[in-house]
């Protein structure tokens, strides 16, 4: 399989998989998990960069991110860089939040795991360390391979 074509295929089953994950978790909403997460990855962050991360409006982010501080899950401070914006972080009791969410989404998958053989099982766990290795790599663009 061409690496494109590899890609596509990994990007597709990724997203199928999350969203398949994400349906039964109870405990966040879906953009509230998204944000959550991102801010996880991220750190603190301006609004704007939540915004271009997450491929909306700064206003539409600016409305999740108020919800979210009002349900005490992200924390407003000064940007040391620029007085005039604000970062955007975690807070515990948005971290306690996102972990529990993450434990909902992952026994909903291992339901499903469960049924699998355990040479697939372990084939899944090498594609996990994998995935988390891509997420690490720096890329460079017309490198032929």
């Amino acid at each position: 399989m061409e690496l494109t074509e590899l890609g596509v295929e990994v990007v597709v089953a990724a997203a199928r998989l999350t969203r398949l994950a994400s349906r039964d978790v109870s405990a966040l909403p879906h953009a509230a998990m998204r944000l959550l997460g991102r801010l996880d990855e991220l750190g603190p962050t301006r609004i704007s960069d939540l915004a271009k991360a997450d491929r909306c409006s700064q206003p539409t982010m600016s409305t999740l991110v108020q919800r979210q501080e009002e349900q005490g899950w992200v924390r407003r401070e000064p940007d040391p860089a620029d007085s005039r914006a604000s970062l955007i972080s975690l807070t515990k009791a948005g971290l306690t939040e996102l972990l529990s969410a993450r434990q909902e989404a992952g026994a909903a998958i291992a339901a499903r795991l469960r049924h699998l053989p355990a040479a697939d099982l372990e084939t899944l766990e090498h594609a996990a360390a994998v995935m988390h290795k891509i997420l690490t790599l720096e890329t460079v663009e017309d490198t032929p391979r």
